[in-house]
């Protein structure tokens, strides 16, 4: 989809469109599969702004439009700063207790954006950053087969049931 690889706080959000080519009757769950690498941001408290520490930032991927957003995020950076942390993650998007029934004709729109964690006392000074190596949208769910594919299935079933008689 031409999603970016790299994200900080000055790359302003990516979103796509999507048609996945089928259509399901149910949709059980749906995950953001991601890899790759955060650099943790650098913050201050208020109370002590000459003694910075890191602190983890994140990547947010959102289904849908505002409102109806489900979400799923990776959050890190800050056990390993000033180095990388790498992450590998299958990260399930929350949606409470609405349904993906706007999914069902396998068409969507995805926004991937970078977050930092809002500190009332206190505020980043420096953002991380974070690399993406590769991204996957999966959805768990039963596909509609279509009708060239399910006249395809019965005729092969014919055959195969012809063919144990003879």
């Amino acid at each position: 989809m031409g999603c970016p690889n790299h994200f900080d706080r000055d790359i302003s959000p990516w979103s796509s469109t999507f048609d996945l080519g089928v259509i399901f009757s149910e949709i059980h769950h749906v995950y953001m599969d991601w890899s790759g690498e955060i650099t943790s941001g650098l913050a201050i408290r208020y109370s002590n702004p000459d003694e910075p520490f890191p602190k983890d930032v994140g990547l947010s991927s959102y289904l849908g439009e505002p409102f109806n957003w489900r979400y799923a995020d990776i959050w890190g950076g800050e056990t390993f700063y000033p180095n990388t942390e790498s992450f590998n993650e299958l990260v399930e998007f929350i949606h409470g207790s609405m349904s993906w029934s706007e999914l069902y004709d396998g068409q969507g729109k995805i926004i991937i954006d970078y977050e930092e964690y809002i500190m009332i006392s206190g505020e980043y000074i420096e953002g991380g950053t974070i690399y993406l190596n590769e991204i996957y949208l999966v959805i768990d769910g039963d596909i509609i087969p279509e009708p060239t594919s399910l006249l395809l299935i019965i005729m092969c079933g014919g055959i195969l049931r012809y063919k144990t008689r003879t």
